[in-house]
Protein backbone atom coordinates (compact mmCIF):
# COMPACT_ATOMS: atom_id res chain seq x y z
CA UNK A 1 0.00 0.00 0.00
CA UNK A 2 1.30 3.40 -0.57
CA UNK A 3 1.70 6.14 1.93
CA UNK A 4 -0.09 8.23 -0.74
CA UNK A 5 -2.87 5.95 -0.65
CA UNK A 6 -6.43 8.18 0.51
CA UNK A 7 -7.82 5.00 2.19
CA UNK A 8 -4.31 5.17 4.53
CA UNK A 9 -5.54 8.44 6.03
CA UNK A 10 -8.36 7.48 7.31
CA UNK A 11 -10.00 9.35 10.15
CA UNK A 12 -10.93 7.64 13.48
CA UNK A 13 -14.43 7.47 14.50
CA UNK A 14 -15.96 7.21 17.84
CA UNK A 15 -16.26 3.98 17.48
CA UNK A 16 -13.35 2.65 16.61
CA UNK A 17 -10.97 0.81 19.21
CA UNK A 18 -6.99 1.74 19.55
CA UNK A 19 -4.95 -0.85 19.47
CA UNK A 20 -1.34 -2.06 18.64
CA UNK A 21 0.61 -5.29 19.00
CA UNK A 22 2.70 -5.20 22.12
CA UNK A 23 3.89 -8.64 22.66
CA UNK A 24 6.47 -7.39 25.36
CA UNK A 25 4.25 -4.63 26.74
CA UNK A 26 1.53 -6.97 27.13
CA UNK A 27 4.03 -9.57 29.33
CA UNK A 28 5.46 -6.84 31.16
CA UNK A 29 1.59 -5.22 32.37
CA UNK A 30 1.11 -8.74 33.53
CA UNK A 31 4.08 -9.50 35.62
CA UNK A 32 3.49 -6.23 36.92
CA UNK A 33 -0.29 -7.30 37.75
CA UNK A 34 0.53 -10.30 39.37
CA UNK A 35 3.46 -8.46 41.78
CA UNK A 36 0.50 -6.19 43.28
CA UNK A 37 -1.74 -7.73 45.22
CA UNK A 38 -5.38 -6.31 43.85
CA UNK A 39 -3.16 -6.10 40.56
CA UNK A 40 -3.34 -2.19 38.68
CA UNK A 41 -5.69 -1.19 36.10
CA UNK A 42 -4.44 -1.98 32.83
CA UNK A 43 -7.25 0.36 31.27
CA UNK A 44 -6.49 3.52 33.18
CA UNK A 45 -2.19 2.82 32.80
CA UNK A 46 -2.71 2.95 28.88
CA UNK A 47 -5.40 6.21 29.31
CA UNK A 48 -2.57 8.36 30.93
CA UNK A 49 -0.07 6.94 28.98
CA UNK A 50 -1.80 7.39 25.70
CA UNK A 51 -2.31 11.52 26.83
CA UNK A 52 1.08 11.59 28.29
CA UNK A 53 2.05 10.90 25.04
CA UNK A 54 0.10 12.98 22.90
CA UNK A 55 0.92 15.64 24.61
CA UNK A 56 4.60 15.50 24.11
CA UNK A 57 4.37 15.30 20.43
CA UNK A 58 2.29 18.44 20.40
CA UNK A 59 4.38 21.79 19.34
CA UNK A 60 3.83 25.13 21.07
CA UNK A 61 2.05 26.25 17.89
CA UNK A 62 0.06 23.48 17.76
CA UNK A 63 -0.74 23.55 21.43
CA UNK A 64 -1.60 27.45 21.50
CA UNK A 65 -3.78 26.46 18.24
CA UNK A 66 -5.80 23.77 20.51
CA UNK A 67 -5.68 26.21 23.21
CA UNK A 68 -7.91 28.95 20.83
CA UNK A 69 -10.16 25.76 19.67
CA UNK A 70 -10.93 25.27 23.55
CA UNK A 71 -11.46 29.03 24.45
CA UNK A 72 -13.91 28.92 21.27
CA UNK A 73 -15.89 25.89 22.15
CA UNK A 74 -14.45 23.78 19.67
CA UNK A 75 -12.92 21.43 21.97
CA UNK A 76 -14.53 19.95 24.96
CA UNK A 77 -13.30 20.33 28.34
CA UNK A 78 -12.41 16.69 28.48
CA UNK A 79 -10.80 16.86 25.16
CA UNK A 80 -8.64 19.66 26.27
CA UNK A 81 -8.06 18.07 29.31
CA UNK A 82 -6.11 15.08 27.59
CA UNK A 83 -3.98 17.34 24.84
CA UNK A 84 -2.85 19.94 27.20
CA UNK A 85 -3.54 19.46 30.86
CA UNK A 86 -1.71 22.33 32.99
CA UNK A 87 -0.86 23.65 29.91
CA UNK A 88 -4.66 25.09 30.31
CA UNK A 89 -3.59 27.55 32.96
CA UNK A 90 -0.35 28.43 31.88
CA UNK A 91 -1.16 29.49 28.39
CA UNK A 92 -4.62 31.64 30.10
CA UNK A 93 -1.72 33.41 32.27
CA UNK A 94 0.96 34.01 29.62
CA UNK A 95 -2.03 35.10 27.19
CA UNK A 96 -3.22 37.03 30.23
CA UNK A 97 0.33 39.07 30.95
CA UNK A 98 0.63 39.98 26.99
CA UNK A 99 -2.73 41.69 26.83
CA UNK A 100 -1.51 43.50 30.37
CA UNK A 101 1.65 44.17 28.64
CA UNK A 102 0.55 45.44 25.45
CA UNK A 103 -2.38 47.79 27.46
CA UNK A 104 0.75 49.03 29.16
CA UNK A 105 0.94 53.90 28.63
CA UNK A 106 3.76 53.94 26.52
CA UNK A 107 3.36 58.04 26.16
CA UNK A 108 6.68 58.91 28.56
CA UNK A 109 8.93 56.29 27.05
CA UNK A 110 11.06 57.62 24.36
CA UNK A 111 14.19 55.93 22.89
CA UNK A 112 17.18 58.30 22.50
Amino acid sequence: MSLKDESYYKMSTNNDKIQFRGRAEKEATQIVDQLRLGGINISELARQGLAEKLRETLSNEERITLHQQYKDGELSDDVAEVLLGDAIEEIDRERAAFEEATELDMTDVFQE
